[in-house]
């Protein structure tokens, strides 16, 4: 079996697992809230996401952005030997499949950085009191915040097909809670987020493999409905989109010469059950209510 064959075996197998969570729902209706708005529940219960402009000023972006590269540096090693994922000091760097030709640094060919959340600016983002207030309006009072990832969308880099990202978690309780922080600007020209309106009334669909040469490990498709009526999501550095684990979205290729970026958190409810074993990419921290007593 040569490489090509144990990249789609690979593939297939991670779908499979991806697919035992398909038939699922969960709560969407939020009657009564005591922090957002009412034209915020009111996106949240109709399209599965809200919108929040100016949400951190860009000195937080510039700071978010320069931490990440310190930390991607001092993981990856200095000979520039070659892997497919990095580790070091509890976080985990992930390299481009398809890596751009016009790369000329190690960020340039990093696809996303996992667990991060535990310290630092980072830190200091999910524990942001404005941001809590809402997310208890949606989880309730206990909150832990499960995952952080950055990623880059370097120049030529493809976008992540249409997905419920609660297929990738195999929980005992629902909604989770995605946190998506603009630290550059999203345009249609460097591949921005695209959402389906209302899908997070659906359950959980089949995520067939991508099926592209070269796609990025862990790259699930939904392809058994109709995304007509596609909603791009244009943001400005800053701005904060939070939307449903059941909301489907994707993302478009970067066809810009420059990188997108875009640090993005998960939020549950605390003491959610993960099944026998957790995503090592996972790391649970209670940011509000009983957990931080624990």
């Amino acid at each position: 079996m040569d490489r090509k064959d144990i990249d789609q075996q690979s593939k297939e197998d991670f779908s499979n697992k991806v697919n035992e969570q398909v038939g699922r729902t969960a709560q969407v209706m939020l009657t009564e809230t005591m922090f957002m708005t009412e034209n915020q529940k009111k996106s949240w219960n109709e399209s599965g996401y809200i919108l929040i402009k100016n949400f951190v000023d860009d000195k937080f972006c510039d700071d978010m952005n320069h931490e990440v590269s310190n930390i991607i540096k001092s993981i990856v090693p200095e000979d520039g030997t070659f892997s497919h994922a990095y580790a070091g000091d509890g976080h985990i760097a992930i390299r481009e499949m398809k890596p751009s030709p016009n790369a000329k640094k190690i960020e340039d060919e990093i696809s996303k950085l996992f667990r991060i959340h535990s310290k630092g600016i980072f830190n200091d983002f999910i524990n942001n009191e404005n941001l809590c207030n809402i997310l208890e309006d949606i989880l309730g009072p206990n909150i832990d915040c499960f995952l952080s990832q950055f990623i880059f969308k370097n120049p030529g880099a493809w976008g992540q097909p249409w997905h419920q990202d609660s297929s990738y978690f195999p929980f005992d309780r629902e909604p989770q809670v995605a946190a998506w922080l603009a630290t550059s600007e999203a345009t249609l020209e460097n591949g921005c987020l695209v959402v389906l309106p209302g899908s997070h009334r659906e359950s959980l669909h089949e995520h067939l493999p991508d099926d592209r040469e070269g796609s990025n490990y862990g790259y699930t498709e939904i392809k058994d409905h109709d995304f007509s009526l596609e909603e791009p999501i244009l943001l400005n550095r800053g701005d904060l989109l939070l939307f449903h684990s059941f909301l489907m979205h994707k993302s478009y290729d970067n066809k810009s010469d420059s990188r997108r970026t875009a640090m993005v958190y998960h939020f549950a409810e605390t003491g959610t059950g993960y099944g026998e074993v957790d995503s090592p990419t996972n790391e649970w921290i209670s940011i509000r209510g009983n957990g931080l007593n624990a």
